[in-house]
């Protein structure tokens, strides 16, 4: 709903808001103000830095932009990498190479160690180190076991 100013202002008078919203839009306003005077100055600073203080400026900010554009290009190409391995782009964060070229290598690196890791797994409850966990289709107490009890029951009744 959108409300001209004449039965916006009658809104707030009939809510009693008046005093409130005054106070908000003064904070909103201050906070402007100060934030237009901060980069008035800044921006008169650098017109007072000589010539080579200037192209120092330049040459920092330049140099930001560049190693922000390359380590997001760098992420987004290891994000790559890992869903087209099928993993999860979450995983990107275990990833810490600074080439490019070194995506690839990293990438099946981490795939192997967690292949590894569930092949540890599945080799520790194949060998019965580990109980299985509740709800383990091939564990102690799990519906597949409990069906088969009860086929076995049935059959050997039925003898």
């Amino acid at each position: 709903m959108e409300f001209n100013e004449e039965k916006f202002q009658k809104a707030i008078k009939d809510a009693n808001l008046g005093d409130s919203l005054t106070q908000y839009v003064q904070k909103i306003s201050d906070k402007r103000v100060s934030e237009g005077i901060k980069s008035y100055e800044d921006n008169r600073n650098k017109k007072d830095l000589n010539d080579s203080e200037k192209i120092t400026n330049l040459e920092t900010e330049l140099k930001e932009m560049k190693d922000s554009t390359a380590k997001n290009s760098l992420n987004n190409s290891i994000k790559a990498s890992l869903k087209e391995a099928g993993l999860s782009e979450g995983f990107a964060k275990y990833i810490k190479i600074d080439k490019e070229e070194d995506i690839g290598t990293a990438v099946k690196d981490l795939t192997d160690n967690i292949l590894e890791l569930k092949q540890f797994d599945l080799d520790s409850k194949l060998k019965g180190n580990n109980p299985p966990q509740k709800g383990d289709i091939t564990g102690p107490g799990s519906g597949m076991e409990t069906a088969a009890r009860e086929y076995a029951k049935k059959i050997s009744d039925k003898k």
